[in-house]
């Protein structure tokens, strides 16, 4: 599903709507699949953003055990854990039509 995805969190720490505002959405595709994950050791939802060409690398880092925290008419929040330099941080995606 094409969206505008604006990250919620900063290494963990939710953002103010100020800043959330202010950050320079991503326009990609979000997709969530089921596979295993090493850094889990088990099966997970996983949320993933496809900016363009199949090798091209993601702008943002998979998101574990994403589950969907709310969903409206233009939008929804997918919610989960991403792994940045090998440390766990809450996560959240505001996907927006865009």
């Amino acid at each position: 599903m094409h969206m505008l995805i604006t990250p919620m969190r900063f290494k963990g720490v939710a953002l103010t709507a100020l800043e959330r505002r202010q950050y320079a959405a991503f326009k990609g595709d979000v997709r969530v699949v089921a596979e295993d994950r090493a850094e889990l050791g088990r099966s997970s939802n996983i949320g993933k953003v496809f900016a363009g060409l199949p090798l091209e690398p993601s702008p943002l880092p998979d998101l574990l055990d994403a589950t969907l925290s709310g969903m409206a008419t233009t939008g929804f929040v997918l919610s989960g854990i991403e792994y940045v330099d090998g440390c766990a941080y809450a996560q959240s995606w505001w996907c927006r039509q865009g």
